[in-house]
């Protein structure tokens, strides 16, 4: 559970999770999946104190990185989201050593899919998230219904 929002835990990570940065993904596409999942929902909602650490040891150095760090250091979070999404499942859309692909879905307070599709990259013997150099339009995308293909969360 990270601010309201229950995540998945797995063999293939994260094996270290100090309440702020979770960690220590196995290199291979379900701990790339894993890490993605963890590291989008965690930059997202963590708060105006955890926020440092995660993007310095969650997110892939770069003017991604660096440009999100600029825009959250204008917003304030203190408290878990009221509402928040429960995360569904995930489907890896491509992987290779160094870089996955990882469509994540999730049903919202207002009953509605979503797919979030992020990128990870193999760095420092774990996986870091990738953000992209412009801010995105549209980060989030309607879906009518999730893939026959994807895995499903089992969140406790």
């Amino acid at each position: 559970m990270f601010q309201g929002i229950t995540l998945p835990i797995a063999d293939q990570g994260p094996h270290h999770d100090d309440g702020t940065v979770a960690a220590g993904f196995e290199h291979s596409p379900a701990g790339a999946a894993l890490a993605a999942i963890q590291a989008s929902v965690r930059m997202s909602v963590a708060t105006d104190i955890q926020f440092p650490a995660v993007g310095q040891r969650m997110l892939a150095p770069g003017p991604g990185r660096d440009a999100w760090a600029v825009a959250r250091a204008q917003v304030s979070i203190t408290a878990p989201a009221d509402t928040p999404p429960l995360l569904l499942g995930y489907c890896v859309r491509s992987y290779t050593p160094a870089r996955a692909e990882i469509a994540i879905y999730a049903r919202q307070p207002d009953n509605s899919l979503t797919c979030n599709s992020e990128t990870v990259l193999w760095q420092s013997r774990d996986w870091k998230l990738l953000l992209p150099d412009q801010l995105r339009t549209q980060a989030i995308t309607s879906v009518p219904t999730t893939p026959a293909d994807m895995v499903v969360l089992a969140l406790h």
